[in-house]
């Protein structure tokens, strides 16, 4: 696998994701999914497709912002696996939720993105994630590969 595909899923993807997410700016962060996505959510039983997760992405972000509660999301990878204009990536996220005047409260969960090329960006097809029941956690997220460690998977 080249490394080369994994930099343009970086720019493309996971890096605009971090920022869409600490801006709290879900125009940005939706473009990031393609026009069939669909979209699981295993500890709340949801699937749905890009118009239902963009309705619930709007309504969580407004939320956020009305509230003025900071969020920063980092990524870190056990499998990337990408071949001409298909990815397939496994990792584990780490959510910090920081409310105004408050402390800051640390969510982890294990995600599965498979992610396809059109028109010279890449763009997420699925995206699957869940916490084991809340059993996922910071040592889970240490074991695994910072999004910049790319030699693990070429």
């Amino acid at each position: 696998m080249s490394a080369e595909l994994l930099r343009e899923l970086n720019r493309d993807i996971w890096e605009p994701f971090q920022v869409a997410y600490a801006r709290g700016d879900a125009d940005s962060y939706l473009a990031l999914h393609g026009a069939d996505l669909l979209r699981v959510e295993a500890d709340e039983g949801w699937l749905g497709g890009l118009d239902d997760y963009a309705a619930r992405v709007r309504e969580a972000f407004a939320r956020l912002a009305a509230d003025r509660t900071a969020l920063e999301i980092d990524f870190r990878f056990v499998e990337r696996i990408a071949a001409g204009d298909r990815a397939s990536e496994r990792g584990v996220y780490r959510l910090a939720v920081t409310p105004p005047g408050a402390e800051t409260h640390l969510h982890f969960a294990k995600f599965h993105t498979i992610a396809r090329k059109r028109q010279g960006s890449w763009r997420i097809a699925l995206d699957h994630d869940h916490s084991d029941n809340r059993t996922i956690g910071s040592d889970h997220y240490a074991a695994a590969h910072p999004l910049d460690d790319l030699d693990p998977f070429v």
